[in-house]
């Protein structure tokens, strides 16, 4: 009887001979940095090296090699391969996972990778929970019936599933979310079904047919809601992966959902609640701001003859609503109108208005300008096209962003890290492992911490619903649900931390 063969992601012309030679290699030399201190800047001084990696005995097996190898190459590209965001970073996959399935030959095996120019492999991720890996080279599929290898891939779907089910086990997570939280969650999640599955089958061949190496997507996107759904993963901003996190935008009309409800430009609307946390106002006092700012008509502020902005009309609006003077002379103009086009949902719609004609859509934008300035490691914006544009429309609000590079510098900084748990005090000092990334962290767990209470809040309204980050997606069931119940419920959350958000709706039929 022939044995039963599955398909595994590889690389189109890939060399296992050369990764077990150059595997063996690393094995045996260990490996060894320059000393910066022997660099003589004459170059006629021989420099030194230091051993950072002890050598040690290579497996003497070619084979249990090469099936690492395979195992480690098809991991990389299928995660690529069926990632629906076609990072040009690649996909991250969790490090862990990989170690403990393949053991210690997983080192040496991705510096060969690497080395073979067939991956490349990122250190750097904010949510600190799993690293990037990247294929360089034509990805494929074959048949294989190794069995050694489809235990492999076995044994590392059983352990992230372990690793999730222990994550939503801790203490830690259930003081956040609640005892039943993540049974009711996954119990929603499985009520999402392909509701079209020829009209899915037509679209995904239509854009196969543009893009042929999204096959694997939609592949994997199909057989998906054909199982069990489960929470892929919970990261260190507790924000929650499933496959509805990794759904295209397109895909979502064949899919049972009777609407999902968006926050408008959610994260520069968060960066509102540090904006006035840095000016000293209250909660109560953000949140009647925001409300005065969400209710301003656009075509009143914005003056047609002149192209710009009216800020006198914006502050006179905040005074004729009893906003103290004083109050309002804490914010630069630029802030005052950060805070109205992030709480009317327009910043994103007019920084892509001033980029009409060059090429980019709005994800592009989005991205960019997240990489740039919220997300940026550094202050220094030379080369950054974005970065120079925000700082020239918001030069105040980008001082304050500037500050959350270093912000164990500044005490509402560090009383902010503090209260949010996302530093420790050591000597009288707030300490956080990676402050260059603090603010999209702090982002990323405030929107973690929003929809976790909006969740919990509709739960307990007996209303069936997930997220996905910033949105929260409601399926058919039998209850009727309207857009604003739900509505409703996120005001209420979002109205804790002083913001006045605007929502958008997509309904989809039945």
């Amino acid at each position: 009887m022939a044995a039963s063969t599955f398909k595994i992601y590889t690389i189109e012309g890939i060399d296992y001979d050369a990764i077990i030679a150059k595997y063996r290699q690393i094995c045996i030399d260990g490996e060894w940095d320059t000393d910066a201190k022997s660099i003589s800047v004459y170059g006629n001084v021989e420099p030194k090296y230091n051993q950072t990696r002890e050598p040690r005995e290579p497996l003497k097996d070619d084979t249990r090699i090469k099936r690492k190898a395979i195992y480690l190459v098809h991991t990389i590209a299928y995660r690529q391969a069926t990632n629906r965001d076609n990072s040009p970073d690649g996909a991250t996959i969790w490090t862990k996972i990989l170690q403990r399935v393949i053991y210690e030959d997983y080192y040496e095996l991705v510096k060969a990778l690497e080395q073979l120019g067939y991956i490349k492999v990122s250190s750097y991720n904010i949510g600190k929970s799993s690293r990037r890996y990247k294929i360089f080279g034509s990805i494929t599929t074959i048949e294989c019936s190794d069995t050694t290898i489809s235990g492999y891939i076995n044994k590392a779907k059983k352990l992230l599933k372990k690793a999730v089910l222990k994550r939503l086990a801790e203490p830690k997570f259930k003081a956040l979310y609640g005892d039943t939280f993540a049974e009711i969650y996954i119990k929603n999640l499985n009520k999402f079904k392909v509701k079209d599955e020829q009209g899915f089958n037509k679209y995904a061949k239509e854009q196969i047919a543009l893009q042929p190496t999204k096959e694997s997507y939609y592949n994997f996107i199909k057989e998906s809601f054909k199982n069990d759904l489960y929470i892929y993963s919970i990261d260190g901003n507790n924000r929650i992966y499933h496959l509805l996190t990794s759904l295209e935008r397109e895909l979502k009309q064949f899919i049972n959902i009777r609407f999902s409800l968006d926050c408008k430009n959610s994260h520069p609307l968060l960066f509102n609640y540090f904006i006035f946390n840095s000016k000293g106002i209250s909660i109560e006092l953000s949140y009647l701001i925001s409300s005065i700012l969400f209710n301003i008509d656009y075509s009143y502020i914005y003056s047609t003859s002149l192209h710009h902005y009216d800020i006198e009309k914006l502050c006179n609006i905040l005074i004729n609503n009893n906003i103290n003077k004083s109050i309002i002379a804490k914010f630069a103009p630029d802030e005052l109108l950060y805070l109205w086009k992030t709480t009317t949902g327009r910043f994103w719609d007019d920084i892509l208005k001033g980029h009409q004609g060059e090429g980019y859509d709005r994800a592009e934008i989005k991205q960019k300008m997240f990489a740039e300035v919220f997300y940026s490691k550094t202050p220094k914006i030379a080369w950054k096209e974005f970065a120079k544009e925000f700082k020239r429309q918001y030069p105040n609000v980008y001082g304050l962003i500037e500050r959350w590079k270093e912000p164990t510098k500044y005490k509402d900084l560090n009383d902010c890290l503090l209260a949010r748990k996302k530093a420790v005090l050591l000597d009288g000092k707030a300490y956080t492992q990676n402050p260059e990334t603090a603010l999209p962290n702090i982002m990323m767990d405030l929107e973690s911490e929003i929809f976790r209470e909006v969740l919990k809040s509709l739960y307990r309204k007996r209303i069936s619903a997930v997220h996905i980050h910033d949105a929260i997606v409601i399926p058919y069931t039998r209850a009727k649900i309207d857009v604003e119940q739900v509505e409703s419920v996120m005001r209420d959350v979002y109205k804790k931390y002083g913001l006045h958000p605007t929502f958008s709706v997509d309904e989809y039929g039945e």
